[in-house]
């Protein structure tokens, strides 16, 4: 089918192109599908993904009564992100719970749990009011125009309401494209933005570094200790994710404490943190290198260690390529100003990627 792309829209959640076609659209309901074409409103895969969360159904909040307004989110990777959820069980106070998907051998985080006020639950509940409908095409939509959805997040929604005397509790549930641009998708917005202010060391993170709430809700499950002293280390890291090159120097130079020392697998500098920045981009050398952060941990307000790895693709003979990681620690502590900085770090040797 030819197509011709008329305009070009890049937002949170998808980038979205409208274009004309030869033939029209198919009938094939496009909210079902994620990035990777996987059917997200198919059973199997909706209870996949409450196993993987480890939450029950919806019916099951229903028969014991709760009142529950919760959202799946898929990013637009196609990739289980988080589970926001508002519960009201019988007996006890509203609560926001936020699930994380468990990463590869690694087991199921424990969720975050806050209380709700009166007032919060009843935003919440009034904004949900019409995110199972659907909006009427606008007049006079040329109907040879269709949309493509790249990259587009993907949002289940399903709530419980309060139960009125003998009838059942009212059970909606909607599957939505980011990209249909409906109700829903302004819901799951509005969902992930409330949870967000509810929970302070997530809320802590510099939304510049992140894409939209929900990303900074399954960022902050990194944070442990002092949460809230581990979320400013993990902001000011941030120009440590990619660095190469002499262009990187401004930006990592500030970050080092007064006297900092650096083993780079042997490679040891100790001196001035001034000078710890030229050191640490030498080491990285030309190739195009990023650093992975897999948990931050403050042991007080003023000292925390950061994890993770660094990553790169190195040129082999033959025109094969391989990539390689190497292990991180970087040790934060506060100086005389009131500012953390990098006082130590480790980094381990480069190995091929997935090796022990």
């Amino acid at each position: 089918m030819w197509l011709i792309f008329r305009l070009a829209f890049l937002g949170s959640t998808g980038l979205f192109f409208v274009a004309g076609a030869a033939t029209p659209q198919g009938t094939e309901n496009r909210n079902c599908r994620d990035d990777t074409g996987v059917n997200r409103c198919a059973e199997e895969q909706q209870r996949r993904v409450r196993t993987l969360f480890g939450v029950g159904s919806i019916e099951e909040h229903r028969a014991a009564g709760d009142q529950v307004l919760r959202i799946f989110y898929v990013d637009g990777y196609g990739r289980d992100l988080i589970l926001i959820a508002f519960v009201r069980t019988p007996g006890r106070d509203p609560t926001l719970w936020v699930h994380h998907p468990p990463r590869d051998g690694e087991p199921r985080p424990q969720p975050f749990q806050m209380p709700v006020s009166q007032a919060i639950w009843n935003e919440v509940v009034q904004r949900s009011a019409n995110f199972d409908r659907t909006f009427t095409p606008r007049p006079g939509t040329d109907p040879s125009t269709i949309g493509i959805c790249l990259h587009s997040w993907v949002y289940t929604i399903e709530a419980v309401g309060r139960s009125r005397g003998r009838l059942p509790s009212e059970l909606r549930r909607k599957t939505e494209d980011a990209c249909e641009d409906g109700p829903g998708s302004a819901y799951a917005l509005e969902l992930q933005r409330i949870a967000l202010s509810l929970i302070p060391h997530c809320a802590a993170l510099d939304p510049a570094q992140h894409r939209n709430p929900a990303t900074m809700l399954a960022a902050c499950r990194i944070l442990h200790g002092d949460r809230l002293a581990a979320a400013e280390v993990l902001n000011l890291a941030g120009p440590f994710r990619h660095v190469r090159g002499a262009e990187a120097r401004p930006r990592i130079a500030g970050l080092f404490a007064h006297e900092t020392r650096i083993d780079w697998n042997g490679a040891r500098y100790q001196g001035q943190g001034v000078n710890a920045a030229p050191f640490w981009i030498a080491q990285l050398g030309e190739e195009t290198t990023n650093f992975y952060f897999h948990s931050v941990n403050a042991q007080n307000a003023d000292r925390a260690s950061l994890t993770g790895q660094l990553s790169r693709s190195v040129d082999l003979p033959g025109g094969t390529v391989r990539s390689e990681t190497a292990q991180v620690e970087q040790i934060w502590v506060r100086d005389f100003n009131g500012d953390m900085r990098l006082e130590n770090a480790t980094i381990g040797p480069w190995r091929p990627e997935g090796s022990s």
